[in-house]
């Protein structure tokens, strides 16, 4: 699986990072999965992941949440794997977020 193959190149496994995928046409909110979830770091696949403190954030930009949780949003899985160049936005935006 194309995620599994970028999270072992930095050295991580799935279990290391939480990785939300949203197919939800109503929005999701992040807040709610950090309260859920004992996450430090976490993945957004998908345009209706919602919180307070992201609502400007950027796709592929890593941002630093509340408690020292880093939050990373990225488009639909779907697109990424079918898009070489989504795919080297992640990639940068996720070496940017575990290896700085």
């Amino acid at each position: 699986m194309f995620l599994n193959n970028v999270l072992k190149a930095i050295r991580l496994i799935v279990e290391d990072v939480v990785l939300v995928n949203v197919e939800s046409h109503l929005p999701v909110a992040l807040s709610t999965l950090r309260q859920t979830l004992a996450a430090k770091q976490i993945i957004g696949f998908g345009k209706n992941l919602l919180d307070v403190a992201v609502y400007k954030t950027q796709l592929y930009e890593p941002v630093l949440l509340v408690n020292d949780v880093a939050y990373l949003p990225a488009a639909e899985i779907e697109l990424i794997e079918e898009d070489n160049s989504r795919k080297k936005l992640l990639w940068q935006a996720m070496q940017r977020m575990f290896l700085s």
